[in-house]
């Protein structure tokens, strides 16, 4: 039997230790190598050897990023003082395989890029989820912890399709315990103000999902005083069910633990990253009795404007010409000759405009593909024998240019982390730059040589928060780029246009 790969989550939320127990720190004297190397920006140094500096400073910049300050690649201040900001132990940027070693000794993380909702892998393959408390902390009554760890659980359900039902048998999916310092599964707790929880991602193994809450913390409910168990359980929780962490300011699975909110939700992104998982939620929860008869769903665009009229909202069925984020941070999808406008989050449209040159003057319509080189702040669209670009948002002198050869009529375009720009046509792929007259040898290659499981002829691609998304029909792909391979392929409605499935009320 094939040992079953795990990742263990350890949410951490401290004071962090790394330098030598000062809770301010200051350029010179905070260690911040060891900071991003424990938190996965920075491979670990070899002995003796340090960091060269454009590693660092984009690792910095990965770290300014996830935390929503300003992207400098600089450690100043404001970076470091982040740094030392509560937060949890599971690194940032990792990779979704580990395995159990056969003496059950510690794990370790492995590392992959952070994105939005990462949802690295992990899932349950069933629907119905049960759960056992298999102990009890001292600091709050029973009916409290119950209360706490069901509207934790709840959060969740409601927007998937997935049930959790307590249950005293051994065999539950998750086991919940608080437990203190070396509880033998290779993740010992320190004591208050250390390790305050750590889950483990579905699996196969016993241990798979199991949650475990450090008993020497003070554990509370409706206060601001301590660490309140029903929010640190909902991100407990979105780890057990197969999400890590994101790098969306407000999301219940960003590191940085906020403290308590009575009016703390899911954000957008920790919906789609888990219906991204599980799907929507299409159907009442059971009920003791018959549900009312009429529609069994509603789809439910997401709409923040006033230019989304019923009348004119095909929101949840449209097709996309193509994506690629913009120079203000956003993302913008063309359709016809209408432009889409993201919100802030990535989820669901804020504003269309009837007319795609009020935000690109002079663009054409029915663009082939569209795509920003971000390190040089140039937009380019690509329609037929013609290619325009923008500086920013408006078009440079000189253009539109032509394209040649291969280049002619592509389908799709998207930017890969290193600035190569990438165009694809019918099932084919290339790299391009402006004064490619050709594709270089080697070039166009299969998509599948690129991209092993994609399909041909995609109709829009975008590098989307480190990870490649390719559009057909009513569907999109997410592409892994560590382990190549497609690991997700679901409809674009929900997670992309904010057509959330819901049951009915």
């Amino acid at each position: 039997m094939e040992r079953v790969d795990l990742v263990i989550v350890l949410c951490v939320i401290f004071g962090l230790s790394l330098t030598e127990g000062r809770t301010t720190g200051s350029k010179d004297a905070f260690d911040s190598d060891s900071y991003l190397e424990r938190f996965g920006y920075l491979d670990e140094s070899k002995e003796g050897r340090q960091h060269d500096e454009t590693s660092r400073s984009n690792a910095i910049r990965e770290f300014q990023e996830m935390a929503g300050l300003k992207v400098t690649g600089v450690m100043n201040q404001e970076t470091i003082d982040k740094m030392l900001a509560p937060r949890c132990g599971l690194p940032d940027v990792i990779r979704p395989v580990d395995r159990i070693p056969p003496s059950g000794g510690e794990k370790k993380l492995q590392r992959n890029h952070p994105l939005a909702f990462n949802a690295p892998g992990y899932k349950w393959n069933k629907n119905a989820i049960t759960y056992k408390l298999v102990g009890f902390s001292r600091q709050l009554p029973q009916d409290s912890q119950r209360r706490a760890i069901s509207n934790a659980l709840r959060k969740w359900s409601d927007v998937t399709p997935l049930t959790f039902s307590e249950t005293t048998a051994a065999d539950a999916d998750i086991l919940i315990n608080w437990v203190w310092g070396d509880h033998r599964d290779g993740s010992p707790f320190d004591g208050r103000g250390g390790t305050l929880a750590h889950a483990f991602f579905p699996g196969d193994s016993d241990i798979s999902g199991d949650t475990h809450f450090d008993e020497q913390e003070e554990w509370t409910e409706n206060t601001k005083t301590g660490t309140n168990l029903e929010i640190v359980a909902a991100h407990e929780f979105g780890h057990a069910l197969g999400l890590g962490h994101s790098n969306v300011q407000g999301a219940l699975m960003l590191p940085f633990y906020g403290g308590y909110d009575p009016n703390y939700q899911l954000h957008s992104d920790d919906i789609r990253g888990v219906q991204t998982l599980y799907g929507g939620r299409s159907a009442p929860r059971p009920t003791t009795r018959r549900p009312d008869p009429g529609p069994t769903t509603r789809v439910i665009p997401r709409t923040t404007t006033k230019a989304l009229q019923p009348d004119k909202n095909d929101i949840c069925n449209l097709k996309f010409d193509d994506l690629a984020n913009g120079p203000d941070n956003r993302l913008y999808a063309f359709r016809l000759n209408r432009l889409y406008k993201f919100n802030l989050d990535g989820v669901g449209i804020e504003k269309i405009y009837k007319n795609s040159q009020r935000i690109f003057p002079k663009a054409p319509k029915n663009i082939g593909a569209a795509v920003y080189d971000r390190r040089n702040n140039k937009f380019y669209i690509f329609k037929a024998d013609k290619f325009w670009r923008y500086t920013g948002f408006a078009l440079d002198v000189g253009y539109p240019k032509k394209l040649h050869g291969w280049y002619r009529g592509v389908d799709a375009a998207i930017a890969e982390d290193n600035g190569e720009i990438r165009l694809l046509k019918g099932g084919e792929a290339s790299v391009w730059r402006e004064d490619f007259r050709e594709p270089p040898r080697g070039y166009p290659v299969p998509i599948s040589i690129l991209w092993p499981g994609l399909r041909s002829e995609l109709e829009a691609a975008v590098r989307y928060r480190r990870m490649s998304y390719f559009f057909k029909g009513a569907n999109y792909f997410r592409y892994n780029d560590q382990q190549r391979k497609v690991d997700y392929r679901k409809e674009k409605a929900g997670p992309w246009l904010g057509c959330y499935v819901v049951g009915p009320k």
